[in-house]
């Protein structure tokens, strides 16, 4: 029905959580919900009941498509770089009639811009830059780990392990960083070595606080390390200014910007701002941006 209210869904929808914003058409926030990772390349079945649940608890107490409304959902989702996954994802039972899939980074940079044109470097477990300019999205690294995500989490503790098996086999000189490192592993080299043949991306990213920590007490390696890492954040940026047509903000996101902030090159820092919202919203402002070239 052409006089049928509406009702928009933002989703943003991670590793380890998702999470449903739920508004009116006039802009009412209704509620915000939380639920379990929503990974469509790795679990479609699990993401689709992790945001059902979470827009069901944003939007109570509407029940769950209630087909008064019209339910226009804009899903920020780990996973849909691949093709297949997409595919197999809206293949599935479900009940929303209009559904738009885009990444997660990409609703991100919607959020944080609140729909204007700019960008967003995201820190963290791995690392991903979006850029929106009008029509034009472009996106800078985030390819996965160990073969890119260079100046992240896990980039970092995959370093940190390599500097304590150097120091293992007298390549290098014991710093506090190596030690920190050795003495996470209970000084147990062999259990060292097993866990690092065995770890995954998030497991290395885990060892990342024990780099800042050494670099906030002084050591020189773990300082280095962070400037490198500041490097790599840097000539992501200026992959994204290459393909600017005019001055874009950028926003920092994840839980390595802070720490990192000090390493970033100067003229990187000069164009930071705030982020004014969060991947949700931005699955909201895609949702209505959908909704609105499918009725022009």
């Amino acid at each position: 029905m052409a006089d049928q209210p509406r009702l928009f869904i933002g989703i943003d929808g991670g590793a380890t959580k998702t999470i449903a914003r739920v508004e009116t058409e006039d802009g009412v926030l209704l509620g915000i919900g939380k639920a379990g990772p929503a990974n469509i390349r790795l679990d479609p079945l699990g993401a689709w009941a992790s945001i059902q649940q979470a827009i069901a608890a944003a939007a109570h107490p509407i029940p769950l498509a209630d087909p008064q409304y019209q339910w226009h959902c804009g899903a920020g989702l780990a996973g849909t770089q691949v093709p297949e996954a997409c595919d197999r994802f809206l293949a599935l039972n479900h009940p929303f009639p209009h559904i738009y899939l885009h990444s997660d980074g990409y609703t991100s940079c919607l959020g944080a811009h609140r729909g204007a044109d700019g960008a967003v470097i995201a820190i963290g477990t791995g690392v991903v830059a979006y850029q929106i300019e009008g029509e034009q999205v472009t996106r800078v690294s985030g390819w996965g780990f160990p073969q890119g995500d260079e100046g992240s989490g896990a980039w970092l503790g995959l370093a940190a392990i390599r500097y304590t098996l150097q120091w293992w086999d007298g390549r290098r000189t014991e710093t506090p960083l190596i030690a920190e490192v050795f003495a996470h592993f209970h000084r147990d080299s062999e259990a060292m070595i097993r866990w690092a043949n065995a770890a995954q991306s998030q497991q290395f990213a885990e060892l990342a606080p024990l780099v800042i920590a050494a670099a906030q007490g002084g050591d020189q390696r773990a300082i280095a390390l962070l400037g490198d890492a500041g490097n790599e954040i840097g000539k992501i940026w200026q992959a994204l200014v290459a393909r600017q047509q005019k001055p874009l903000p950028c926003s920092l996101l994840g839980g390595l910007a802070t720490p990192l902030m000090p390493y970033l090159p100067a003229e990187l820092r000069s164009h930071l701002v705030t982020p004014q919202g969060d991947a949700a919203l931005g699955g909201v402002i895609f949702a209505r941006r959908e909704a609105s070239r499918a009725t022009a």
